[in-house]
């Protein structure tokens, strides 16, 4: 084995420091079923079938109602091109 420890310097590598990349693991944006318990309003009306709503979650925060699948889609897209453009 070598003497000379592998460092970054003296490869010329150019990695960005950490401070400056943007965290990774601040967003996760996934789809999830809603629960049994979303299957009723607060006024006791039926609401859609489980199968035609959508909820989308993310780490950050976002978590949006049981929407109908279309919609859930549109929320889907938005908060992407958001994660997109706050990465560039």
């Amino acid at each position: 084995m070598s003497q000379d420890r592998f460092t970054l310097e003296t490869t010329g590598a150019a990695i960005a420091p950490a401070a400056v990349r943007p965290h990774h693991n601040l967003h996760n944006l996934r789809y999830k079923k809603p629960t049994e318990a979303a299957r009723t309003s607060p006024e006791g009306h039926t609401l859609r079938a489980l199968s035609d709503l959508t909820v989308v979650t993310c780490a950050c925060g976002l978590t949006t109602p049981a929407l109908p699948n279309d919609d859930a889609r549109l929320a889907y897209e938005q908060h992407r091109n958001e994660i997109r453009d706050e990465m560039a």
